[in-house]
């Protein structure tokens, strides 16, 4: 029996009758976002204008700066892992790394190096980092806590662990349209079925925590999206990206899909975006009196809105 994936990806299987397959079909759960898709870039620099202005400052609030070893990981389209070298300067290093690397091989510099990398399965690039930084990669992997692990892994005792996932609760019109909610419901259900958990970003704090790490704090930003931005077009090509599939899976007809992407390029339509939700953590210093009382605050908060500290 041959293998084959139904549509571009087989979170269709998940809803399409197995009658209705093509004969000798077998589902296999690939990343729903895959590079060779020729709009992708456009979508990651929808993500990098919405989303790179939030991850900037949290990282500049954490002091890092010229010197640093860091690495971004699931780089994408590049742009943190640009402006991270032009913050760590001549003395620092940024390793990128990302199961395809097409887009970053022009961004390498003497202290940007790009890595192919496969963060559940390879090991850590070289020497441990000051900084490691994922954004919108872990809530897509079939075990993101164990992920995280890895990543806490990478980073020096003192170092920062930084992870950046969203919270599509938070997400509503604020100009009211039934056809844009559901097809936003049905781009969530088709996200989900490829195993992406919508709500991860809520659980970044006390997962930190749960890994060892101390100084945990967190913030959750939101921002309005107008239609005919660079900002919308996270939504509209992440709709497109989807719509044959939850067409033809029943999710929602193609005539109300067509009417949310008109809604996506009409400039008085405006959208709150799901919270980007940013954590932050030390791993710790060891011990220099591992037989004394220890300090039961040292851990810090798993708070949100804890304020970032170099």
């Amino acid at each position: 029996m041959s293998v084959r994936t139904w549509g571009f990806n087989s979170p269709l299987a998940h809803y399409l009758p197995v009658s209705k397959m093509p004969a000798g079909t077998v589902a296999v759960v690939t990343y729903v976002f895959a590079p060779e898709w020729n709009r992708e870039r456009k979508r990651l620099a929808g993500i990098e204008a919405a989303a790179d202005l939030v991850s900037s400052d949290v990282l500049s609030r954490l002091g890092v700066g010229p010197g640093w070893r860091c690495a971004e990981v699931g780089a994408g389209g590049g742009s943190l892992a640009r402006w991270l070298a032009d913050r760590v300067g001549d003395t620092g290093q940024v390793i990128a790394t990302d199961l395809d690397i097409g887009y970053l091989k022009a961004d390498e510099a003497p202290n940007l190096q790009v890595l192919q990398h496969d963060l559940t399965v390879d090991d850590r690039p070289g020497e441990p980092f000051d900084l490691v930084h994922t954004r919108l990669v872990l809530e897509h992997l079939p075990d993101p806590a164990g992920a995280a692990q890895r990543l806490a892994g990478w980073v020096r005792p003192g170092g920062w662990l930084v992870v950046e996932a969203g919270d599509w609760s938070t997400r509503y019109e604020i100009t009211p349209s039934a056809v844009f909610e559901a097809a936003l419901i049905a781009v969530q259900k088709f996200l989900t079925s490829a195993g992406f958990d919508p709500m991860f970003g809520r659980h970044l704090p006390v997962l930190l925590r749960a890994h060892g790490l101390v100084d945990v704090g967190c913030e959750a930003r939101g921002r309005m999206l107008r239609g005919d931005t660079p900002e919308m077009e996270f939504f509209t090509l992440t709709i497109e990206r989807a719509r044959t599939v939850m067409v033809a899976a029943g999710l929602i007809s193609d005539t109300d899909v067509a009417a949310a992407l008109a809604l996506c390029a009409d400039p008085t339509f405006a959208v709150m975006s799901p919270a980007l939700v940013s954590a932050w953590a030390r791993v710790p210093l060891p011990d220099p009196h591992p037989h004394s009382e220890p300090n039961r605050g040292s851990k810090g908060s798993a708070e949100c809105h804890s304020e970032p500290t170099p």
